[in-house]
């Protein structure tokens, strides 16, 4: 059988790994990329795209509570049609799906390899009957939802994951959410709002991967409207009529269905990275440098979720993007990770930017706490809004922003701005120097920086901290 030399295999079709093949793409022809489908990314088919548009409708839908605040009359005669909102998420999801797969159309013919690829003892990769020989390869296989075998075995179809939530033909009564990070709150918030009866495990408070404690009550208390939220883990047997029963140490609970969101594994385990003197960690990854892709020693680059990156599409696409580059130039791929940025799209939003609470905490002395509410804000009232909390982190020596934690509405504007000023090493006392429109949630973290300044062991000057003031309209909410 002849083997097929390539300068560069791209093991994986998803967000990585045709960002990848972008980079590759510019410097040399000879590459493939190894994927049997289904094409789309997971991102468009399973994860942030259809989730989101899920959590659209359930959100418009929970605004009629708010209509007769606005003077808008007929709200009580809404109702939601689950199946027609299913049929219109998966409509939206397919329509994605088809634009990644027409953009993959100018080489999808000549450099695709619709077959599953497997490392061989002697480095090569097989590919169905196919054998290459690459200089380099990048792996950007993915993840799939961790889901135990023995649930699986015991209720079937009953149990299901963000892989095929979408594919229900309408919602059920009762749902029970197992896990309450990012994926188990956004889709069980939308699934209570939506109708269902949500009930909630995680034994962890840190719902949505909120660490900081000072703002975790407010969002069980936000979050209490829509889904009952347990902290406890849930041991399920079978109930009456194929029903799930849901028991833990307080109580029991019986639904129709269980989500599984326990988070997420790599596809690692059948590409024969053994064959090739690769062992994966406890975890399924290989052992990475720090800020580099391929192992050391090699020119084995991993990207996406098959890498020790955080799983997020932005972070998947940057790791595609340089692996590409790197391994394309024969070269490792080092580099500097963007400023930490995580968002979730419940409501109130929860964003995470920079540090974290918990990566701080052995600093405590040495850094600022700023808070302010979003409650009494002009803006809120304006949009009849739920309220929220900003946490700001500041270094006490010299007012540099650190990291910020947000509970509140359209928390993802504030988060961005917050990002950059980090990556752009801006202090308490240059962000408010910016001006800030009224009224906008931005007064509000003008707030927070303003309280986090005053814990700083810095001087500002006279005129600045009178520009830094709220207008006297806006006194009342907080002490300026």
């Amino acid at each position: 059988m002849n083997t097929q030399p390539l300068d560069v295999a791209i093991i994986g079709a998803g967000t990585a790994g045709l960002s990848a093949r972008a980079e590759v793409a510019k410097m040399t022809d000879s590459y493939r990329v190894f994927d049997p489908g289904p094409y789309g990314t997971t991102c468009v088919l399973s994860a942030c795209m259809p989730s989101k548009a899920l959590l659209q409708s359930a959100h418009d839908f929970q605004r009629r509570h708010d209509f007769d605040s606005l003077g808008i009359v007929g709200a009580e005669t809404l109702r939601v049609d689950a199946a027609r909102v299913l049929t219109e998420t998966r409509k939206l999801r397919d329509l994605l799906a088809g634009e990644v797969i027409d953009g993959m159309s100018d080489w999808r013919e000549t450099h695709l390899v619709p077959d599953a690829a497997v490392f061989q003892n002697d480095g090569t990769l097989r590919a169905g009957k196919r054998l290459f020989r690459p200089h380099a390869t990048i792996i950007a296989t993915g993840s799939r939802p961790v889901v135990p075998t023995a649930w699986r075995d015991k209720f079937g179809t009953r149990v299901l994951t963000s892989n095929d939530i979408f594919a229900l033909k309408d919602l059920p009564r009762r749902m029970a959410v197992i896990g309450l990070g990012p994926v188990g709150l956004e889709l069980g918030q939308a699934l209570g709002r939506l109708g269902v009866q949500v009930i909630g495990f995680d034994p962890s408070p840190s719902l949505g991967g909120l660490d900081d404690p000072e703002l975790q009550a407010r969002l069980h208390k936000a979050i209490a409207p829509d889904m009952t939220c347990i902290q406890a883990q849930a041991d399920p047997v079978k109930g009456e009529g194929g029903a799930i029963r849901m028991q833990w140490k307080d109580g029991e609970a019986e639904v129709d269905y269980m989500l599984v969101a326990m988070g997420r594994k790599p596809n690692l385990t059948d590409l024969g990275l053994e064959a090739i003197g690769v062992d994966l960690g406890d975890d399924g990854l290989p052992e990475l440098e720090p800020e580099q892709l391929n192992l050391l020693g090699t020119r084995l680059y991993f990207a996406g979720d098959s890498g020790q990156g955080p799983g997020l599409l932005h972070e998947a696409s940057d790791e595609g993007r340089i692996a590409g580059y790197f391994a394309v130039r024969d070269k490792d791929a080092v580099f500097r990770r963007r400023t930490p940025l995580r968002l979730v799209f419940s409501d109130p939003q929860i964003a995470l930017v920079g540090a974290s609470w918990t990566a701080l905490q052995d600093r405590d002395d040495s850094i600022a706490v700023g808070e302010a509410s979003f409650d009494h804000a002009g803006r809120t009232r304006l949009q009849r809004a739920g309220g929220g909390t900003i946490r700001i982190y500041a270094q006490k020596a010299d007012a540099r922003l650190l990291g910020a934690a947000i509970v509140a509405p359209e928390a993802e504007h504030l988060a961005h701005l917050l990002a950059y000023a980090i990556d752009h090493g801006d202090d308490l006392q240059g962000l408010l120097r910016m001006p800030a429109y009224h009224p906008t949630h931005e007064e509000v973290m003008r707030r927070a920086l303003r309280s986090a300044l005053k814990k700083c062991d810095v001087d500002a000057p006279d005129l600045e901290a009178i520009r830094c003031k709220d207008p006297p309209m806006e006194c009342h909410t907080e002490e300026s």
